[in-house]
């Protein structure tokens, strides 16, 4: 996961800022020029669109192309996207003339860049630009609202003087306001008054970066405007909010591909305790609540690992502590425990002795597990650790070591570092076996890799959706909700490894025997409870409930099963969490740990600021 955040992280810085590097770079442009007037003409149309003129008035003083002007027209209002819908109707000179310009997306804005490559000009020029903007008028319970950012604030020059006429012919001006000043502060710098139709405002000082001129224009709730209907509403706040769609479409996809693809089959018949052939099948329902059998014996068939990979679609550590005792159980190995004097007080060690078996009736797996235990690679250091250990017993030492020689002797502390090595391969045998027995469709691990990747790959690609959508609108919210939703998209992403229907099966026979085990009373009264209780300990071990039974047998007094060296009845709980939680350890343990024009919403009337609303931005030279 922190691999795909740096990864959506450096393509938004390489890709994105852009614009904002443009704006950067245009920005900082020589102040040879100055806006002597800035006067805007703003009319509410009666579909509540604007149509607005504004009039500059520059002077350079070395020749220049001209100017570029930047209007925001995509903002973020209370929690959702809106767009303006930008219309240039016309850019003229004072004497009427078109003049050529280029019409570009910057980000949340559009530049015009207004002029000719190929003509120069100084002195006094006059660029009067007329647009229309849409869905600007706000509603409120009171009045129905024009909150408008006449200047903006980015301009690399200075502006001498700031005037703007808004003008109602279809509803009535109720009240006005003018904000003038550094962005965001309440300075009123300015002067403004009304009409029932005309609004007049000008600020009374010059603006310099970062300061602008807004004006908040109130309009009676009784007037002749014909606002867009809720249909138009719905389509357009559809259209303007794409990002939505895509912040939600991951766990959407993720979701629908683990409902089609990722629920385990079962048996059209409620019976889970044998396998039927040809027998109608169906997929388990998420929602309706499953039937728990009795079980109160080993599963027929199946291993301590594979149980508890069965349990949870993975292999751990516990399946294979549990595997290892299985091994002692069937006698093909028995452990010792053996206490390590230290400085002060002592430490315990497990060494495991090889037995003589035939060892045809083992599962690939298993065998392997078992190879590996008692693998050459140890040697060096065991016989090391056992002179340590038997240094005060010759005989002892004599026949370990000689035992240790014939790869028939292991000690757990020396496969410390060293056994890791062979745990994917374990997994990948185990894994196996659960394919050609038909438990899940396909290996469990390619499943669940193949969709992580699936997962990754679309997050990655939404990711980079998101950060332009942000990039064009500031709103936020669709990557919060995607990073929010990742968390169970990877869940469902992690749970696709289906079972088949006899697979299912199993799934319940394994839950009944857990749930069963962790009650524990109806074990007293079971007659070959000592039988029963070794049969039952890896298993135990493998579905997490081993603390459990061991403190029931103590209770009961039941002795240490024959495999278990140097335990008593009255210490078996503790021995063999002890063992479990050392054997955990050494398997696992490796070499060293290995712009921005944004609005938030809101009436101008309360809490109103310069900058606030809509319009604004600002421009420059070239």
């Amino acid at each position: 996961m922190k691999k795909l955040f740096f990864l959506l992280i450096c393509l938004y810085l390489i890709i994105l800022p852009s614009d904002i590097r443009a704006q950067a770079g245009d920005n900082g442009s020589k102040n040879d020029y100055v806006i002597t007037d800035f006067s805007s003409d703003v009319e509410v149309q009666k579909d509540t669109s604007l149509s607005v003129t504004e009039s500059i008035k520059v002077n350079f003083p070395s020749p220049r192309h001209g100017i570029y002007r930047i209007i925001p027209v995509t903002y973020y209002v209370r929690g959702k996207t809106l767009n303006t819908k930008l219309k240039v109707v016309s850019i003229k000179d004072s004497k009427g003339n078109s003049l050529p310009y280029e019409k570009s997306r910057r980000g949340q804005s559009i530049s015009l860049k207004i002029g000719s490559p190929d003509a120069m000009l100084t002195g006094l020029q006059t660029y009067i630009i007329s647009y229309e903007v849409e869905r600007v008028v706000e509603r409120y319970a009171t009045h129905d609202e024009i909150y408008w950012n006449v200047t903006g604030s980015e301009w690399d020059t200075d502006i001498l003087s700031a005037s703007t006429v808004v003008s109602s012919p279809y509803a009535k001006i109720i009240r006005t306001e003018c904000f003038a000043g550094p962005v965001g502060t309440t300075s009123r710098e300015c002067v403004t008054e009304w009409s029932d139709k005309e609004s007049s405002s000008s600020a009374e000082n010059r603006l310099g970066y970062g300061q602008d001129f807004t004006v908040v224009v109130a309009l009676a709730k009784n007037n002749e405007l014909v606002f867009p209907s809720k249909y138009e509403i719905v389509l357009s706040n559809i259209v303007d909010n794409w990002g939505y769609l895509f912040a939600f479409l991951p766990f959407g996809l993720i979701l629908y591909f683990w409902y089609k693809k990722g629920r385990d089959r079962r048996y059209s018949a409620d019976t889970v305790y044998y396998k039927l052939e040809d027998a109608k099948e169906t997929l388990v329902n998420p929602f309706v609540r499953k039937f728990l059998p009795m079980i109160y014996h080993p599963i027929q068939g199946l291993t301590p690992s594979q149980v508890g990979t069965i349990v949870d679609d993975k292999v751990d550590i516990h399946d294979i502590v549990a595997e290892i005792v299985e091994l002692a159980r069937l006698g093909f190995l028995r452990i010792e425990k053996v206490d390590k004097a230290k400085l002060i007080g002592k430490e315990t060690d497990y060494v495991f002795f090889k037995l003589e078996k035939d060892i045809s009736s083992l599962k690939d797996y298993q065998l392997y597990l078992l190879t590996k235990l008692f693998d050459e690679d140890y040697h060096e250091k065991m016989v090391k650790e056992l002179e340590k250990l038997f240094k005060n017993d010759d005989r002892k030492l004599k026949e370990t070591i000689g035992l240790a020689n014939q790869n028939s002797l292991s000690l757990l502390s020396s496969l410390k570092n060293k056994f890791y090595l062979h745990l994917e391969e374990f997994r990948k045998e185990l894994y196996k076996s659960l394919d050609d027995e038909k438990i899940f469709e396909g290996k469990p691990d390619s499943v669940r890799a193949k969709w992580i990747g699936i997962f990754i790959a679309i997050e990655v690609l939404t990711g980079i959706i998101l950060f332009t959508f942000l990039n064009l609108t500031a709103n936020y919210i669709p990557l919060v909700i995607s990073g929010v939703l990742s968390v169970p998209s990877f869940f469902f992403a992690y749970s696709m490894p289906r079972k088949t229907a006899w697979g299912y099966s199993l799934l319940q026979q394994i839950k009944g025997l857990s749930f069963y085990l962790k009650k524990g009373k109806w074990r007293v009264e079971v007659a070959e409870k000592h039988l029963f209780f070794e049969e039952m300990i890896p298993l135990a071990i493998s579905l997490r409930v081993i603390d459990k039974l061991t403190r029931d047998m103590a209770d009961l007094g039941v002795a240490s099963p024959s495999y278990f060296v140097g335990s008593g009845s009255g210490v078996i709980y503790s021995d063999l969490r002890a063992f479990e939680s050392s054997a955990s350890s050494n398997l696992l343990s490796a070499p060293g740990g290995k712009g921005s024009s944004s609005w938030s919403g809101g009436s101008g009337f309360s809490g109103g600021s310069s900058g606030g609303g809509f319009g604004g931005g600002g421009g420059g030279s070239w």
